[in-house]
């Protein structure tokens, strides 16, 4: 991933999407610091991941939910890493530490359903625990998708989901020499793309809902050089 097409892709989000409108209003709603035993802050959690397209939080269960995360959150929460570290700065013990309140929260009821006269519980799953521990860990952990989750190869497991946070952090090093290069460092990422409310990771999240969610190409290094050369003119 090239710094170019990062800051194209992160364009392309910004432009498309108003998944950002749901998600500053729970980073305003939690003072950006969520805590989760604070009843106010799971309400906002559950309404942002339901306008980020998590149909498992059925409204009329949001209470429920709310008591899973809270009882999750109690247990898992002080077994995590502080809450400011950035993903490359994590030590192997810190990022395997998420393994396990991962698999925890994915396995938490989010709601129930009916079919025909059965009834039968839904669970937070993949794509809502990696977004719940986003949300306490912005800085280092990272959303993902079934698309995303297909195109790599990953199960939904915890392990899978370590490999991923191993995946991108093996990127954002990359990253990170190319921010040197260009004269500022990967922290200051966010706001040289103009994402000033974007985490680092947000912006591998961003890139990756674009190529792999989406499935839109991006234009090959020569076009991103070509275009470079007639700004100048």
């Amino acid at each position: 991933m090239r710094l170019s097409e990062l800051a194209f892709a992160c364009f392309l989000y910004a432009q498309f999407t108003d998944y950002d409108d749901s998600y500053l209003s729970f980073l305003q709603a939690t003072n950006y610091r969520p805590d989760f035993v604070n009843p106010e802050h799971r309400r906002a959690l559950l309404i942002w991941l339901n306008q980020w397209g998590c149909r498992q939080f059925a409204i009329e269960y949001h209470e429920l939910a709310s008591s899973e995360v809270l009882s999750w959150y109690n247990q898992f929460n002080s077994t995590l890493f502080d809450r400011d570290k950035n993903l490359w700065e994590l030590t192997e013990a810190e990022i395997n530490s998420v393994a396990l309140a991962y698999e925890a929260l994915s396995n938490k009821t989010a709601s129930f359903r009916k079919r025909k006269e059965n009834t039968y519980s839904v669970s937070v799953g993949p794509t809502g625990a990696a977004k719940i521990l986003f949300a306490i860990r912005r800085n280092a952990l990272i959303p993902w998708d079934d698309p995303r989750r297909e195109h790599y190869g990953y199960d939904g497991s915890g392990a899978s989901y370590l490999s991923y946070l191993h995946g991108v952090k093996s990127i954002l090093e990359k990253l990170e020499d190319a921010c040197n290069r260009n004269g500022f460092k990967l922290t200051q990422l966010p706001e040289q793309l103009g994402r000033d409310n974007s985490t680092v990771p947000k912006l591998i999240d961003e890139y990756h809902w674009i190529t792999i969610t989406k499935g839109w190409p991006l234009p090959p290094e020569h076009i991103f050089q070509k275009w470079a050369q007639w700004s100048e003119i």
